[in-house]
């Protein structure tokens, strides 16, 4: 489960826990867009307390456009790999206040951004301490959001000592993409030419039925 369905299904009837999941609803927008909040000085409040309140500073992290450092509090300080990736998918949004539903690749931001955003998350994946763990997770991502990463560069990220196997899913992807692009330019092309051939077509059709003309000067 996400850390996120893991404080709500195991909640306690404490006033701070209570007060905890109220302040993480605040800090994501479940107020709407209209309501905002002096971050100087939540920032300031919280400092303290920082290496408890992780989602929290997930939160207000993403909220200055520290992207990579949320991304890497999610991934190596709570291991929630699945909000990680929907962060990806968000653009940076909140995934944190319990009423939110489910994010969904439609109500992401531009592909550009998302694909910065890939980008360190595939950076703090290769990070992960655990071995087995550092495997299976880049290799799925990469399989699964191939599309949002250039191969040229995730061949430079990955280590040598990495077997072909590892990566099978994701080289099979990138082939297939750089085939359907050309395949495309093709297609483009050829339906340029033919473009061009109708209207050359048009042209001649219209002098044969218009016949030649002569102008005759006009003298002033």
């Amino acid at each position: 489960p996400t850390y996120r369905q893991f404080i709500i299904d195991n909640a306690v009837p404490e006033t701070w826990w209570q007060d905890r999941l109220r302040l993480l609803e605040l800090l994501g927008g479940s107020h709407g867009a209209d309501f905002s909040y002096d971050l100087g000085h939540i920032l300031r409040r919280i400092e303290p307390f920082e290496q408890d309140l992780v989602p929290e500073s997930i939160i207000l992290d993403g909220r200055q456009g520290r992207h990579q450092q949320a991304l890497r509090l999610l991934t190596h300080g709570l291991g929630d790999y699945h909000t990680a990736v929907n962060y990806c998918l968000m653009g940076g949004a909140s995934s944190f206040h319990p009423s939110s539903g489910s994010l969904t690749p439609s109500e992401a931001s531009i592909k550009e951004d998302q694909a910065v955003l890939f980008g360190y998350l595939l950076t703090e994946f290769l990070r992960l301490e655990d071995v087995s763990n550092r495997l299976e997770r880049t290799s799925e991502l990469l399989e699964r959001f191939g599309s949002w990463y250039d191969a040229g560069d995730v061949l430079d990220m990955i280590p040598e000592s990495w077997s072909v196997e590892l990566l099978s899913g994701f080289l099979i992807g990138a082939f297939r993409r750089l085939v359907h692009d050309k395949d495309e330019a093709m297609v483009v092309k050829a339906l340029s030419g033919a473009e061009n051939l109708q209207v050359a077509a048009a042209w001649v059709e219209k002098c044969s039925r218009t016949g030649p003309q002569v102008e005759e000067s006009q003298l002033i």
